[in-house]
C-alpha cells in the first residue's frame, strides 16, 4: 500500500515538473501544486516505516497532533496562500459555477475513511474540489440575496476562533469579554439603554426571532416554562404582509402556531397600513382573543417574505425592502402594553449611513432587535444577534440552574451570568471574535460608507437600465440597494405576462450559468421581476456596466434562438 502511494505522488510530481506553464498566474499555481505534492510525499514517509512489509504507524498515539509539525505547518502556509489568493483574485473566477459531474462524483462517491489521508492531500483536494464551486457571494457580482462577502480579516479571525476553540456558553475567559463588548456596541449603535445581559450574538436572525418571541411570550405568560401554552389564551402577533419567514418559524418552534399571526397589509411603499393595525388589535381583543406582539420590519429582504411565499394579493410598486413606521408602531405598541420586536435582519444596519439613517427611526424604541452581521457588515457565516431593551427578560426566559454548571467567585467558573443562560445553547462558538474584529480593523464610518455606496450603486444600475426603456421595465422609486427589473422584448407577446415571466427566468438562468453574474427573481403583483440586491464592498461601478452589457447580448441570443426554432 506505501509503495503504491508513493509511486502514485511519483509519478504526479514528475508530470507537474515538467508541465507547461504559460504566465505568472500559472506559474504560482503550478508552484503551490508542487509544494502541496512534495508536502504529501514527505507527510507519507513520516507515516510509514521504511521497512518493504508491512507499513507500520509511526509511535504518535497520544494525539491527533502532527508527527511533522514543520511539514505540517508548510501545509498551513500554503493552504491559507490558496486561501488568500482565491479572495485577491476573485473577480478574474466566474461568479458561480456549475459542478462538473466528475466532481460531483469524487465527493458522492467516497467511502466513509477508516485510514486518514495526508494533511497535504486532504487541503488539496478542498482547493480543488469545493472552494471553486462555492455559492459565490465573496464574488463583487454576487447580487443574489442579501448576502455578505466576508473580509480577510474575517478569515482570519475564523482562524484563530478554531485555534482557541472555545466553548462560548460560560465561565471566565476571554470570548465572554469579547461577546459582552460586541454587545454593548450595538446596544450604543442601536440607542438601547444600557445593561449588562442585554443581548446575544446567535447565528443568525432566525435564531435571534425566536430568542427575541420567547422573551416577549414568557413575559406576558409568567409561568410558561412550567405550564407550557396549553391552557392559554390564544396569542396573537401583529406584523405585516412583509414580515419575513423565519418569523412564521418562529410561532410554530414556540407552539403558538402559524395562525397566531395577524397579517396587516401594505401602502404604496410597502409600509404597514398603521389605521388597520389599530382597528385589528381592536377586533382581536373584542373576539377574545390575547395580542401580545408587534413586529416591525427594517430594511427586509423581500424575496423571503410571506407576500413572496404565499403569493398574498398585496398593493405596491416597489420591492426594495420594506421599512416600517417604527416610530408609529412603538407609540401603539406602548399604549397597548405590547411587545415591540423589530425585524433588521439587513437594513437595521442602514444607520451606519447618515444619510439614510432616519428610516431606522424609532428603533430605539424596540423591546427587541434581531439582525444579522453576516449580511451589511461583511462578517462571515454564521453570526446574527438579538438586543432585548430588559436583559432581565433574556434571564427569566432562558436561564436554568444545574448543579454542574453551577458558577463560582473564583476560578473559571465566574463571569456570570453566562451567555447559556441568555440563550438555547450551551455549546456555543466564538461567534463574536469575527465581528470585533471587523468593527477593530474597519470602524463604523467606514462600514456605514459601504452601505451608502451600495445604495448609490443601484441608482446607477437603475439609469443604466432606463438607457433601454424599450426593452427594459424598471421598478421606481429605488429607495435602497434593490433593483427590481422585468425584460419584455417587442419580439415577444407582451400581453402574454405568463410568457414574458418565463423569458426572464431564463434569461436569469443564462446569465448565472455564463459566470457573469448571479441576481434572483421575485415577483410584483405576481409577475416575475429579476432582482439585484447589492451587498458588496467590492462592487464597483464597472461591474454593472458589464452586467447590463451581458444582459443584452444574452437576450439577443436568446430571442435568436426562439426565432430560429419558431422557423
Amino acid at each position: 500500500m506505501a509503495h503504491t502511494e508513493f509511486g502514485t505522488l511519483l509519478e504526479q510530481t514528475s508530470k507537474k515538473l515538467y508541465e507547461v506553464v504559460d504566465d505568472a498566474h500559472s506559474l504560482d499555481e503550478w508552484k503551490t501544486q508542487m509544494v502541496c505534492l512534495i508536502n504529501e510525499i514527505v507527510q507519507l514517509k513520516s507515516l510509514y516505516s521504511s521497512t518493504t512489509t508491512i507499513p507500520q504507524r509511526c509511535t504518535n498515539t497520544t494525539s491527533l497532533d502532527p508527527v511533522d509539525w514543520s511539514s505540517a505547518k508548510s501545509v498551513a502556509h500554503q493552504t491559507l496562500d490558496a486561501t488568500l489568493n482565491c479572495i485577491q483574485t476573485r473577480r478574474d473566477k466566474p461568479v458561480w459555477q456549475p459542478i462538473p459531474d466528475d466532481i460531483r462524483s469524487v465527493i458522492n462517491d467516497e467511502s466513509l475513511p477508516k485510514h486518514g489521508l495526508t494533511l497535504a492531500k486532504v487541503c488539496d483536494d478542498v482547493c480543488n474540489y469545493v472552494l471553486p464551486y462555492a455559492r459565490g457571494n465573496t464574488h463583487p457580482r454576487f447580487w443574489g440575496w442579501a448576502m455578505g462577502e466576508g473580509t480577510l480579516g474575517g478569515i482570519l479571525a475564523e482562524m484563530l476562533t478554531a485555534t482557541i476553540n472555545i466553548n462560548a456558553g460560560g465561565c471566565t475567559h476571554s470570548a465572554v469579554l469579547v461577546e459582552r463588548k460586541v454587545i454593548h456596541w450595538m446596544r450604543q449603535i442601536f440607542g438601547f439603554p444600557k445593561t449588562e445581559h442585554g443581548g446575544i450574538v446567535v447565528s443568525g436572525t432566525s435564531m435571534a426571532t425566536i430568542v427575541a418571541l420567547a422573551s416577549a411570550r414568557r413575559r406576558l405568560l409568567t409561568n410558561v416554562r412550567e405550564d407550557g401554552i396549553v391552557n392559554a389564551p390564544r396569542l396573537i402577533v401583529y406584523a405585516s404582509t412583509e414580515v419575513h419567514m423565519c418569523v412564521i418559524k418562529a410561532l410554530e418552534l414556540l407552539g403558538m402556531g402559524s395562525k397566531a399571526i395577524h397579517f396587516i397589509s401594505v401602502d404604496h411603499d410597502f409600509r404597514m397600513n398603521i389605521d388597520e393595525l389599530k382597528a385589528a388589535i381592536d377586533d382581536d381583543q373584542k373576539n377574545g382573543f390575547l395580542p401580545f406582539c408587534i413586529i416591525g420590519n427594517a430594511g427586509m429582504d423581500v424575496s423571503q417574505t410571506v407576500s413572496v411565499h404565499f403569493r398574498l394579493s398585496i398593493p405596491g410598486t416597489v420591492n426594495t425592502g420594506a421599512f416600517d413606521n417604527l416610530s408609529e408602531i412603538a407609540s401603539i405598541a406602548r399604549t397597548q402594553n405590547l411587545w415591540f420586536h423589530v425585524d433588521g435582519a439587513f437594513g437595521s444596519l442602514i444607520i451606519l449611513d447618515p444619510q439614510r439613517r432616519h428610516l431606522v427611526h424609532g428603533i430605539e424604541q424596540a423591546d427587541s432587535l434581531a439582525f444579522d452581521f453576516h449580511k451589511w457588515l461583511h462578517c462571515p457565516y454564521d453570526a446574527g444577534c438579538v438586543l432585548i431593551r430588559d436583559g432581565n427578560d433574556l434571564l427569566s426566559t432562558f436561564s436554568v440552574h444545574q448543579s454542574y454548571l453551577a458558577n463560582t467567585e473564583r476560578g473559571c467558573a465566574g463571569d456570570k451570568p453566562w451567555f447559556c443562560d441568555l440563550g438555547s445553547e450551551l455549546s456555543r462558538s466564538f461567534r463574536a471574535l469575527k465581528v470585533w474584529v471587523t468593527l477593530r480593523e474597519h470602524g463604523t464610518i467606514k462600514l456605514g460608507e459601504k452601505i451608502g455606496d451600495n445604495c448609490e450603486q443601484a441608482q446607477y444600475l437603475g439609469s443604466l437600465l432606463e438607457k433601454h426603456a424599450s426593452l427594459v421595465r424598471v421598478i421606481r422609486p429605488i429607495t435602497l440597494n434593490i433593483v427590481n427589473f422585468r425584460v419584455e422584448p417587442e419580439e415577444l407577446d407582451r400581453s402574454n405576462e405568463a410568457l414574458i415571466d418565463v423569458f426572464n427566468n431564463e434569461l436569469l438562468a443564462d446569465i448565472q450559468i455564463s459566470g457573469i453574474a448571479v441576481a434572483s427573481t421575485t415577483r410584483i403583483h405576481r409577475r416575475l421581476y429579476i432582482r439585484v440586491c447589492i451587498i458588496s464592498h467590492r462592487t464597483v461601478l464597472e461591474d454593472f456596466d458589464i452586467f447590463v452589457n451581458n444582459l443584452l447580448d444574452v437576450c439577443r441570443t436568446r430571442l435568436h434562438n426562439l426565432n430560429s426554432s419558431a422557423n
